[in-house]
């Protein structure tokens, strides 16, 4: 009796779910609204307090913050084409750096998700980090926006009267078609002048996403709330209305930055301090929606030490390191594409600029509309199956309007957008339903860095899937599409056949996926630990970020950016010695 009580208590454990939870109720019965009130208070959630109704303060808070993030991610990355590319006449290299400068700052979501786990400011942990985090991005949009920005490289009197022909030389460097006075109208230094405005672009980036971390972390937390039965609907909501925001940049981009002095061929546009200033709005209402709506329980700071064993020992169950191969590798194979893409849209298609803006609209409304309707039927659908029956229609809906296009069955704009557009749908679903397993291995305390873990894992599997698709298609020498000849068509199908059986062998990693969050827990509570498997968890999550991060800053150096690794060509040019991999823009 003595010795029982001499013993160490077994560390506490919370297994949330038995083996009758695997009884799910159908998803027809959940969609309705009278269910969503009586599972509200079901005890089944993994923290009490109830589900959030979806249009309390707290939700609407919450859903501010996401339609923040739609509108800034959807406008600050979109101007390097219209802007910095045509306006300001950047070289590729420099948009690479811009680009690159933009996209580093995602590598540092999982610190920053132990950040708002482990160091509340003023006792809050994700509020304040909102706050704090809108505020960088509106100091620095509003600079931005009160600072004239540069003149642009040709004044609009010359773009108008230069041909085309003629505007590509003068835009590569070559002045000799220009007398004294037309050549007065040339901002030669354009493209070294807007230095404040890509730092301030950074600083507005790191902003956002401090408080886009601190948004995921309080997502996981309200879904928590949530019974098993509607458990995922937070999840949906919010990256619903993150696509649906996104709208307006897109139209802004598409419409109001469509003028002739940013490559387009309207007659009037804004200017780009108007484009930063529309930013604004949305980071002074996220902050104002943090501050009075988002419900979240004061919160003392976190021991680091204890903290990170705790996650340590979160990191090594099994369940945690199969999620997360699969994310990865699932979406390495699916993301791998064709380089001859860009070229068949606009050389075989023929896809005008215009169309191209109103495709990039009508996705992100489909997108956002099947996440929506994925939360309000599809809580319940089988996972495994339900991303092989999506992967499998993007394939033979993407198939069928390329190879119709290469093949030349038909090359109708409309038709090509149109046939595209039709795969939103399930890629829209197989996109939110791989996306539901972060809440349920995340525990109480780090849903920071669980979430940013998983997320970052996805991400940085985009620069490994683009660098394998273009060392791949470097053996193909006819993807420009120069010539419209049997042997071009050959090879463009080669790559795409490549392309689309990698998405398929993407399938083959559903097998570390659990079939439904009930199945998540059971392997929670059931499927063990391994100290080697967090080893190599770790191990492979610090080779991919050094990878992006390499990758990042090889895209910023002139000599490197041209590498396949860095999102190049691979095809450097020497020039006396030094390599040079930008050449000027042309339009």
């Amino acid at each position: 009796m003595r010795k029982q009580q001499q013993q160490a208590p077994e560390p506490a454990k919370i297994w949330l779910f038995d083996e009758s939870m695997l009884d799910r109720p159908s998803s027809s019965a959940v969609a309705t609204y009278d269910v969503y009130k009586d599972v509200m208070h079901s005890t089944d959630a993994i923290r009490p307090g109830g589900a959030i109704p979806l249009l309390s303060r707290a939700s609407l808070g919450l859903l501010a913050q996401y339609a923040a993030v739609g509108v800034v991610y959807g406008l600050l990355p979109r101007l390097d084409y219209p802007v910095y590319f045509n306006y300001l006449n950047f070289t590729g290299t420099q948009i690479a750096s811009y680009n690159a400068l933009l996209g580093i700052c995602w590598t540092l979501k999982v610190f920053l998700g132990i950040l708002t786990d482990c160091f509340p400011i003023f006792r809050y942990r994700r509020r304040s980090y909102m706050v704090l985090g809108w505020t960088i991005t509106f100091v620095a949009c509003l600079v931005m926006t009160l600072t004239p920005f540069p003149a642009p490289f040709l004044a609009p009197e010359l773009n108008e009267m230069l041909h085309d022909d003629d505007r590509r030389q003068v835009r590569a460097g070559n002045f000799t078609s220009l007398n004294a006075t037309l050549l007065a109208l040339v901002h030669e230094e354009a493209s070294h002048s807007a230095t404040l405005w890509i730092f301030l672009s950074v600083v507005a980036s790191l902003g956002y996403l401090i408080a886009d971390v601190a948004a995921d972390a309080m997502v996981v937390q309200y879904a928590h709330r949530e019974p098993m039965a509607i458990r995922g609907r937070m999840q949906s909501v919010t990256f619903g209305v993150r696509f649906a925001a996104s709208i307006l940049p897109q139209a802004i981009f598409g419409f109001c930055l469509n003028g002739k002095v940013y490559g387009g061929t309207f007659d009037w546009s804004i200017s780009p301090n108007v484009a930063y200033g529309v930013l604004l709005a949305p980071c002074l209402w996220a902050i104002a929606a943090a501050m009075f709506w988002v419900d979240e329980d004061a919160a003392d700071r976190v021991a680091l030490m204890s903290y990170m064993h705790q996650l340590w020992d979160l990191l090594k169950l099994r369940v945690v390191w199969q999620i997360c191969a699969f994310r990865f590798f699932s979406n390495l194979f699916f993301g791998f594409d064709s380089t001859a893409a860009m070229p068949i849209m606009s050389k075989w298609a023929k896809v005008a600029p215009l169309v191209q803006s109103w495709y990039t609209i009508l996705t992100s409304l489909l997108m956002s509309a099947a996440v929506f309707g994925c939360g309000k039927w599809g809580l319940q659908w089988d996972w495994r199956r339900t991303i092989a029956i999506t992967t499998v229609a993007v394939v033979v809906i993407d198939a069928t309007m390329v190879f119709g296009v290469t093949w030349n069955l038909f090359r109708d704009p409309y038709i090509y957008v149109g046939g595209l557009l039709s795969d939103t749908i399930p890629g829209g679903i197989r996109w939110i339903i791989a996306a539901y397993c972060a809440v349920e291995i995340a525990d109480m305390g780090n849903e920071g860095v669980v979430n940013a873990l998983v997320t970052s894992i996805v991400n940085m599997s985009d620069p490994f899937a683009v660098f394998l698709y273009k060392v791949i298609d470097s053996y193909f020498d006819k993807l420009d599409l120069q010539d419209d000849t049997t042997e071009v068509r050959w090879q463009v199908s080669a790559t795409y056949i490549i392309a689309f059986a990698m998405k398929l062998l993407s399938l083959g990693f559903l097998v570390f996926l659990p079939s439904q969050k009930a199945a998540v827990q059971l392997l929670k509570r059931k499927g063990g630990a391994s100290h080697r498997a967090a080893v190599l968890l770790v191990t492979g999550f610090a080779i991919a970020l050094l990878f992006s991060l390499t990758t990042c800053i090889m895209a910023l150096v002139p000599s490197t950016s041209c590498y396949r690794i860095a999102g190049g060509d691979g095809n450097p040019i020497v020039e006396g010695n030094v390599t040079i991999c930008g050449t000027r823009a042309t339009t």
